[in-house]
């Protein structure tokens, strides 16, 4: 089941900090990873938001691994956009998936963003 972060305020700017691990739990440096890919989308339509499908972001776009696995996304307002204007609250969904000893382990996880709408923004 996701991680769920709520109440982040439509077109705002937020971040999201997590550790990458591997199977055992141990933590993934981001000299040993391969790949770091971002899809970000409404739950409700399954649209794509910002662009972010699939989208590289090893150390890129926004998002930032460190030599001890601790990952940094800084969320853009348009991260953070409503799709539907007619829901109070719209969840967007974050698929990261990533692969490290050169591409034959791979590891996936999701987080979920209550994101508000705030009505009156534009």
């Amino acid at each position: 089941m996701p991680t769920q972060f709520k109440n982040i305020l439509e077109k705002t700017s937020r971040k999201y900090s997590a550790v990458l691990r591997d199977l055992d739990g141990v933590i993934i440096p981001n000299t040993s990873l391969s790949t770091l890919t971002l899809t970000l989308y409404s739950i409700h339509s399954l649209a794509v938001i910002n662009s972010r499908n699939a989208q590289n972001v090893l150390n890129a776009n926004n998002v930032s691994v460190d030599v001890i696995g601790n990952l940094t996304w800084e969320m853009q307002p348009a991260d953070n956009a409503i799709l539907d204007p007619t829901l109070q609250t719209e969840i967007h969904r974050a698929l990261w998936e990533w692969t490290w000893a050169g591409g034959a382990k791979a590891g996936k996880h999701e987080v979920d963003f209550q994101v508000r709408n705030l009505n009156k923004v534009t």
